[in-house]
């Protein structure tokens, strides 16, 4: 996962958001997301390579799941807030995702629990 994340030439599905892109790979969203498993492998394929991203999730947020689908980790230097958790379980449902080990919403409230 880290010489995908680190090549740019693995990434070809941009997620744009308040004016600022995401690069993607399609396949790491196809392994992570439903969502994107459904729309990528579908019958009626699309060949954008772009879509729009309208949901209620802040920047903060959204890099949150960005750094989580590549590493299954959460970065030391952030502090996660109760506004990120709701928006992240929010987030979850949305991009319907797949919740391995470790879980994303589990390694939110366990960081939330140490900090205070």
């Amino acid at each position: 996962m880290k010489r995908i994340y680190l090549n740019e030439n693995e990434k070809d599905f941009i997620i744009e958001r308040k004016e600022k892109q995401y690069k993607f790979p399609k396949l790491i969203l196809i392994m992570r997301s439903e969502l994107y498993r459904g729309m990528f492998l579908s019958v009626t394929e699309d060949t954008s390579n772009k879509v729009t991203d309208y949901s209620e999730l802040s920047n903060k947020s959204f890099q949150i799941f960005e750094y989580w689908i590549y590493s299954n980790q959460i970065k030391d230097e952030i502090e996660i807030t109760q506004q990120i958790i709701d928006e992240i379980e929010i987030g979850i449902d949305y991009f319907q995702l797949n919740q391995t080990n470790p879980n994303l919403f589990d390694l939110l409230i366990n960081k939330f629990n140490n900090q205070n």
